[in-house]
């Protein structure tokens, strides 16, 4: 069995867990050339963000990212914040959104974007 990044991230967050807070560097530096060793360096980027999902988790939060166009207000922060209590999001703007936000919280995405809504709606008088 192949393993993902996810499963690296678990691993690697179980054996620091269990480990003394003195012995978390040899530890990490021990894990980064066992991935060298075998040949999966180019995993590094996407088992540091499964790491992110897996302490998040063990909180009992999950991951999420909001994409706006522009940076996100306080008053937009914190209505995110009381829609979804248990998500702690990464914040990214992209200059190609017209507007609105795309929320993606683990495997899902809710796609509110003034660019996605234009396109629907220009489909839906195209079909009618």
């Amino acid at each position: 069995m192949r393993k993902t990044p996810l499963i690296y991230a678990r691993e690697l967050h179980a054996a620091l867990s269990a480990a003394a807070p003195s012995e978390r560097d040899a530890l990490v530096r021990s894990f980064l050339a066992g991935l060298a060793r075998g040949r999966k360096s180019s995993l590094r980027p996407r088992i540091v963000e499964a790491f992110k999902w897996v302490a998040l988790a063990v909180e009992g939060l999950r991951p999420g990212r909001i994409i706006t166009a522009r940076k996100l207000d306080e008053y937009s922060r914190r209505e995110a914040g009381e829609i979804w209590k248990n998500v702690v999001f990464e914040e990214r703007t992209d200059s190609s959104l017209l507007g609105g936000a795309i929320v993606d919280i683990e495997d899902s995405r809710i796609d509110g974007s003034v660019r996605t809504r234009l396109e629907n709606l220009k489909r839906a008088m195209i079909q009618n």
